[in-house]
């Protein structure tokens, strides 16, 4: 097997999760146990009744006590199994269900360079493939394993109450096995690694897909979009057509050695034994019936092993992908849901000498040496063209990445970005609602449960009430994927009205009124006005106009800052900020 399954986190954080429930897994493991070994000691009553019924003349008194001791045991089999499958149904089967949630928070939970850097639908796949593996794996624990444990302890007693030379021929058979299936599932589990990673690949071709769907229609793409799937699917198929064919020769090697070896040797050994009179029927009958009911749990046994092998590789694979080497528990223990509360903001905002870089380009700075005072309740301006670093600056102010140091500072005191983020409340340019309700997506930035009431007065301040009322099902019309079910411009009012319950004390505005026309522009224009009456604003905008009445402008350029002051007080400069607004056509800066 490839050295990438060696790692053992993904299988690490289970065990580290299902420890804090010992005694459930004591309970439900012991019932299982009690359940298996009702059958393996059958073939020893087997032979004592046997015995029973050869002797000369019959113990009549002993055959029919064996006889209702083995009815009891079938009986108590099967009331124990079934016992023991309700308390597994009720202690054992929700933990992998629980699992999964665990593993969501702490996707949920990375920072955004995390879901820059991965293909979104390879870790919802991902996250799948681990907790369903998860689920297998507890099945397998208590149905099979404990099953085969039982079962071959069961099969070396009885082997060796009989005779030496038969548990040889068993121990040796096994070892050969052991050899053979080591030998054939390193193959298995290599094709099989393969198929993993193609199939959460595909998966997240797919999911991409579906979810950029306009994409697909508007360009006429599908046909390019199913072969990219089909390309994974050949791989795929290929890859579980090799794994599939290692498997084949697997069942069939043990098959061979059971059937065509031990079985023939270990009966033939032993009938030789009883016509030589060194063992008695009883024994032989015990030999027969063990070999009948439990010889097939050699190879299973091999089978289950390799099986948790293959299962180990699928789990660390994607495992790897989503956290690396880390234990999940250790880190979910580590980070308790714990309220953050937003820090307090008196005076000012500061950058002080700002530098930035993207990690994956850590040599190119895209913001350098931005010093820049915001006093509380001011109104801030950005401009620039294109690639001038304004989106950086918003993604930086909203905490998407770490800034060193104390570039950052609030009421002149060094301040994480994470932390400034709990003040600011965002409307950004292109809104990517969720597929729920209106009313769920307004109410959705929200720091409280707000009431209908609330959520029909913010979409009235926006003035997205004017096309929600016209609506069948009004703010329970559902949006479809991203919004789809909606225009930009009432999507972007659906942001505006986010704003209004999201009251927080710096606005951040990323084009805010870009997708309206011009008469709802004028509306949302005043509604926006009211809106941050107290509060602090920062707006983003190519349409220079929006910006006139702004307190201050700050112009960036190339990463720099190059000019700061009013409307009026730029254009007297004639500098960078009045050959934008002369260069303007239609309102927005030509880039």
């Amino acid at each position: 097997m490839s050295k990438t399954t060696l790692p053992t986190a993904g299988f690490r954080s289970f065990f580290s999760y299902i420890a804090q429930f010992k005694p459930r897994f004591l309970l439900v493991g012991f019932g299982f146990m009690i359940s298996n070994a009702c059958l393996a000691v059958v073939p020893f009553f087997i032979g004592k009744l046997t015995g029973a019924l050869a002797a000369n003349p019959v113990r009549g008194h002993e055959a029919v006590m064996l006889t209702w001791l083995l009815i009891g045991l079938s009986v108590g089999h099967s009331l124990t199994w079934h016992g023991t499958e309700l308390l597994y149904m009720r202690f054992i089967r929700p933990l992998g269900y629980w699992y999964e949630n665990i593993l969501f928070r702490q996707t949920i939970r990375q920072p955004y360079p995390y879901f820059v850097d991965k293909f979104t639908g390879k870790i919802s796949s991902y996250i799948g493939t681990i907790s369903q593996e998860m689920r297998d794996f507890l099945d397998n624990l208590f149905y099979n394993y404990i099953g085969q444990v039982v079962s071959m302890v069961a099969l070396i007693a009885i082997m060796a109450s009989v005779n030496w030379q038969t548990g040889v021929i068993f121990t040796l058979g096994l070892l050969v096995m052991l050899l053979t299936g080591k030998y054939t599932v390193k193959n298995m589990g290599e094709y099989e690694r393969r198929a993993s990673d193609t199939m959460s690949t595909k998966n997240g071709k797919i999911i991409d897909a579906i979810a950029n769907f306009v994409n697909i229609k508007s360009f006429h793409k599908e046909m390019v979009e199913t072969a990219a799937v089909e390309r994974e699917q050949t791989i795929m198929i290929r890859a579980n057509r090799e794994s599939f064919w290692w498997s084949v020769v697997f069942w069939m090697s043990m098959s061979t050695w059971v059937r065509m070896f031990i079985w023939p040797i270990a009966i033939g050994l032993n009938v030789y034994l009883f016509l030589h009179h060194e063992i008695n029927i009883a024994q032989l009958a015990t030999l027969l019936s063990a070999i009948l009911l439990f010889s097939t749990s050699i190879w299973e046994s091999v089978w289950y092993i390799s099986q948790f092998k293959l299962k180990r590789a699928r789990v660390e694979e994607a495992h790897k992908y989503l956290f690396g080497d880390s234990n999940l528990i250790e880190q979910f223990r580590a980070d308790p849901d714990v309220a953050v509360h937003a820090p307090g903001f008196g005076e000012s905002l500061q950058f002080a000498n700002l530098h930035f870089a993207y990690p994956e380009k850590a040599d190119t700075p895209v913001l350098a040496d931005i010093s820049l005072s915001i006093a509380k309740g001011e109104k801030i301006g950005i401009v620039g063209h294109s690639g001038s670093g304004k989106t950086t600056l918003t993604k930086l102010l909203l905490g998407y990445y770490k800034v060193e140091g104390s570039q950052l500072l609030l009421d002149s005191a060094p301040i994480d970005a994470t932390h400034l983020s709990r003040l600011i409340s965002y409307v950004p340019q292109d809104t990517s609602l969720f597929h729920r309700t209106i009313g769920q997506n307004i109410a959705y930035a929200a720091e409280r449960n707000v009431t209908q009431d609330e959520i029909v007065t913010a979409a009235k301040r926006a003035h997205a009430s004017e096309f929600i009322d016209k609506l069948s099902e009004s703010y329970d019309t559902l949006v479809g994927e991203r919004g789809v079910k909606l225009s930009a411009g009432q999507r972007q009012r659906i942001a505006i009205a986010r704003a209004f319950l999201d009251d927080k004390p710096i606005l951040i505005l990323d084009e805010a009124t870009s997708a309206l026309d011009s008469e709802s522009e004028i509306l949302v224009q005043q509604a926006l006005e009211a809106l941050w009456a107290d509060k602090t604003v920062i707006a983003i905008a190519h349409r220079l106009s929006t910006l006139r009445h702004m307190d201050r402008i700050a112009v960036l350029d190339k990463g720099q800052l190059v000019e700061v002051g009013s409307h009026k007080e730029l254009l007297a400069k004639n500098g960078q900020y009045a050959k934008l607004w002369a260069h303007q056509s239609g309102g927005f800066i030509e880039e």
